[in-house]
């Protein structure tokens, strides 16, 4: 560490999540931004654990610290954790997507802001994502209401296999309900 490496709070909440302090250190990145800024630090990380906590934490910090997280939102936190959702570890793909829906739900503004990103990354997720991934992406482009993505969608409808998602709701139900269902909100045709 050089002369002037007092700044960055990542090895403290490194530490911090080491000792399942999570509650501290939602409370120390209100009192000081460089938490927020060493939990996103986090995202870049190798180690699946830390990567996951960290979105855990951003969650949290959306959902209950709006106007903290607005300038983090506004620099493009949304989709760095929307690429997320395409990480081979489970933990950090779930927390991704837990996630990316709160700011869905929280900053609803994001959407045109970000639109062309999101979208072409939702629907890169449809095409080549497992079927978690694509449930995940269809119940995405329903709520930003992507009328566009209904050729592709319709092409799940008829698929049984079962999805599990972090989303409330949306636990051991197949892909193509989740598709109809979209098909149906998105004023799609349905041919069943």
């Amino acid at each position: 560490m050089g002369l002037f490496s007092f700044g960055s709070k990542k090895n403290k909440v490194i530490k911090m999540l080491s000792q399942g302090d999570l509650e501290e250190i939602l409370i120390s990145a209100m009192k000081d931004k460089k938490y927020v800024d060493a939990i996103i630090e986090l995202l870049d990380e190798e180690n699946p654990g830390l990567k996951g906590d960290a979105l855990l934490l951003l969650g949290e910090l959306v959902s209950r610290h709006k106007d903290l997280m607005m300038e983090y939102v506004e620099e493009g936190l949304p989709l760095k954790t929307l690429f997320l959702v395409n990480d081979p570890d489970p933990y950090v793909k779930e927390n991704a997507m837990q996630t990316f829906e709160l700011m869905l739900r929280f900053f609803p503004w994001i959407e045109g802001m970000f639109r062309d990103e999101i979208i072409g990354e939702l629907i890169d997720i449809l095409e080549r994502g497992d079927k978690n991934r694509k449930a995940f992406a269809m119940l995405m482009l329903k709520k930003l209401r992507v009328k566009e993505a209904l050729p592709i969608i319709e092409q799940f409808k008829d698929v049984t296999e079962a999805v599990i998602l972090p989303l409330e709701g949306v636990k051991w139900v197949s892909l193509g309900e989740i598709a109809r269902e979209v098909i149906k909100d998105l004023g799609g045709e349905r041919n069943d």
